[in-house]
């Protein structure tokens, strides 16, 4: 029911849009892909219901795109994530393929090829501690899980699937008979560890290092209005100097959310900061609404957690005002090359979640879409660069 929900919202919302007069290398989107995307809640504490967001990407075939874009051939696209609040693994799978891809260019790049790594093998290694030693802080810090494991495995051998799963009395998921009480089938079965079932398709991994640009000193990966000043500068500065991708949090419409940013374009036009923009209005329209809701509640504790989240939207719908207002709201250019697990592509090829079945296909994501410059100023919370030496 999910993939039928969004196969049909996403097909009928992607459109070609023209930015009249425009071209990559002279700084404008040229003939783009509007392209929409459904986030949904990374546990049940951030809620249950997914928000929909649209962003502009280079549409089919174009190869290059202008400015700072050197990184982008070694880009591998990825599944989409759908509910199973995988975003960290993601994009740090996404980032292990692009380091691989980057070292061994005469390597086949086609999704399902030799570089299509497990995205499930990363969020089930992350979930054990002799791989998580060395991670102090995960939102700066998970990469190095790759480093203790030294390996990572090929998505056909572990596939980042779908399967019937349910939550046990811990919250935890477990497998379900299909169509069995409380049973559902998706993306979250991807956290059921069943590693035991890797016999083969190990690929050895470089030691990747890391340098943390930012982290928010509250640590939290919600925040807003908190970036320093110099951080989109300082982005595109270590991009060129080590060309490597850099990987980001930040607070997507309420949800905390990771990609990785491969590139840049000083003279793009940012059309209007559609993300920051849209971003700014769905904020400062939820504290009315969940009062609203609240004033409807008839259990006095739902009353009460429904306007304490309200006031937790507003400081934070605040915070990102003020910084906005501080440096100089939506500036007219730039815009960031990001590798996302959100956009599907409807032009590109299929991903097949569960050989077993059929009909639960869905095309992979844009390998690349393209945020503007003000969506690190004023939404990320952490950046994170990853090299090998």
């Amino acid at each position: 029911m999910l993939r039928m929900m969004l196969t049909v919202f996403l097909a009928t919302t992607t459109l070609s849009v023209w930015a009249a007069g425009g071209d990559f290398q002279n700084g404008t989107p040229g003939r783009s892909d509007l392209v929409w995307g459904a986030k949904f809640p990374n546990s049940p504490d951030e809620g249950v219901d997914p928000v929909v967001t649209s962003v502009m990407a280079p549409m089919a075939g174009v190869k290059k795109l202008g400015g700072f874009d050197e990184l982008v051939p070694y880009v591998m696209p990825s599944p989409n994530q759908e509910d199973a609040g995988s975003c960290l693994y993601m994009s740090l799978t996404g980032m292990a393929e692009w380091w691989m891809a980057r070292l061994n260019p005469a390597m086949s790049r086609v999704p399902g090829g030799p570089l299509d790594f497990s995205e499930r093998y990363m969020m089930n290694m992350a979930g054990l501690d002799e791989a998580t030693l060395p991670v102090k802080n995960w939102k700066t810090d998970s990469m190095l899980v790759f480093n203790e494991t030294g390996q990572t495995v090929h998505n056909d051998v572990y596939r980042f699937t779908k399967g019937w799963y349910k939550s046990d009395e811990k919250g935890d998921y477990v497998q379900a008979q299909p169509e069995g009480v409380d049973a559902e089938y998706g993306a979250p079965y991807n956290w059921i560890r069943e590693l035991d079932k890797i016999q083969s398709g190990y690929i050895a991994l470089p030691k990747f290092e890391r340098e943390v640009l930012f982290a928010d000193p509250e640590s939290n990966q919600w925040n807003v209005g908190i970036a320093p000043t110099d951080l989109v500068d300082r982005i595109k500065q270590v991009l060129v100097e080590r060309k490597a991708p850099v990987h980001v949090l930040y607070n997507h419409y309420g949800y905390w959310h990771a990609v990785n940013i491969i590139g840049f374009n000083d003279q793009m036009d940012s059309q209007g900061c559609r993300f920051v923009e849209g971003m700014r209005d769905y904020m400062s329209e939820q504290p009315t609404k969940l009062r609203q809701r609240a004033a409807g509640a008839k259990d006095a504790k739902e009353k009460e957690r429904l306007l304490k989240l309200a006031e937790k939207w507003d400081k934070t719908s605040r915070r990102l005002e003020d910084s906005y207002s501080a440096q100089g709201g939506c500036h007219a250019k730039g815009m960031f090359y990001v590798r996302d697990s959100l956009y599907e592509d409807p032009m590109g090829p299929m991903y097949d979640y569960d050989p077993s079945r059929v009909g639960e296909e869905a095309p992979y994501t844009k390998p690349i879409i393209f945020h503007e410059y003000d969506w690190v100023r004023y939404l990320v919370n952490h950046a994170t660069q990853i090299y090998v030496k």
